[in-house]
């Protein structure tokens, strides 16, 4: 019974987001479809297709919005000033959901300039030393915080330099830049591969609309360069069959895992690239992490 039940709020929630068909519904399922929709981060885009029903679910996205705007310009304000350019990146479509945090990346040279910067903007910060990598997090009195990076990498796996992202990216005219659409498929890819090893409704939302031939292309040269080209396919292929499922409005569970061959490969594959670069260490701690950080997201498919 619980399996019909997921699968029915999971269609709900496609049908009103994904082909925008909604239907007579009571409240027992819309609260199931908006507990998927909340873990899938589009409740927003729920809350207007049912706009009647779920008034306080949109109030609550539209608070979260200003907030994140707020946040976000003082944040780049604060970093432009300083001339210390920054790419905002895994950025959702406004109205998707409550934002909760947003990614800047900066080179990391200008490391340490960048958190002077945001001095006396923060209550809280956190170092990330789990993932041994240059991030950190800064947590404002209200609204959402900032994770700042140093080059694009999950877990201390760089999957993406900073230099690069930089040089491609076009300005957001506030103050921070976007971008450009092949590293940004880049991202949200390497981000199912190293970091999730599954795809919610967002991500495929956000994939979908980079799905450009140009666009695969270039930045599938880029996943070769930094060593994944495998991984990248794979990962390309898992976003691109869920898509086409839901265009052609067949059932669809969520978050779309990716196969667990694939996440075990992608690690091996780009563990081998940074041997080859020399990066002994970096390849050792990510073919040491791999396996664990299956069996944490994947637990019952690897026992499988």
């Amino acid at each position: 019974m619980r399996n019909m039940t997921d699968q029915a709020a999971a269609a709900l929630l496609t049908d009103a987001i994904w082909r925008g068909k909604t239907r007579d519904v009571g409240p027992p399922e819309l609260q199931q479809a908006l507990a998927l929709a909340r873990s899938n981060h589009v409740e927003g885009r729920l809350a207007g297709a049912y706009p009647e029903q779920l008034q306080c679910v949109s109030a609550k996205v539209k608070i979260g919005n200003v907030l994140f705007e707020r946040n976000l310009e003082q944040v780049g304000g604060r970093l432009h000033r300083d001339g210390i350019p920054s790419v905002l990146i895994k950025a959702e479509l406004p109205g998707m959901s409550v934002s909760r945090d947003f990614d800047l990346v900066v080179r990391e040279r200008q490391w340490e300039q960048a958190i002077g910067a945001l001095s006396g903007w923060y209550v809280h910060r956190e170092e990330d030393r789990f993932e041994r990598s240059t991030k950190a997090r800064f947590y404002p009195p209200v609204g959402p915080g900032v994770h700042l990076h140093a080059g694009v990498s999950w877990f201390g796996v760089p999957v993406l330099p900073a230099d690069r992202l930089l040089g491609q990216a076009t300005p957001d005219g506030r103050g921070w830049l976007r971008p450009a659409p092949a590293d940004n498929l880049l991202i949200w890819l390497a981000h199912a591969l190293f970091q999730n090893l599954t795809f919610d409704l967002s991500e495929l939302l956000a994939v979908r609309d980079l799905l450009k031939r140009d666009v695969i292309s270039e930045a599938r040269r880029e996943a070769a360069r930094q060593g994944w080209r495998g991984g990248f396919d794979g990962a390309l292929a898992t976003a691109d069959s869920a898509i086409d499922r839901l265009d052609r409005g067949a059932a669809l569970s969520f978050p779309v895992p990716l196969p667990l061959p694939l996440s075990l490969w992608a690690g091996a594959e780009h563990s081998y690239h940074q041997l080859r670069r020399g990066r002994a260490r970096a390849a050792g701690r990510e073919a040491a992490l791999r396996i664990p950080l299956v069996a944490a997201k994947r637990p019952r498919a690897l026992l499988t």
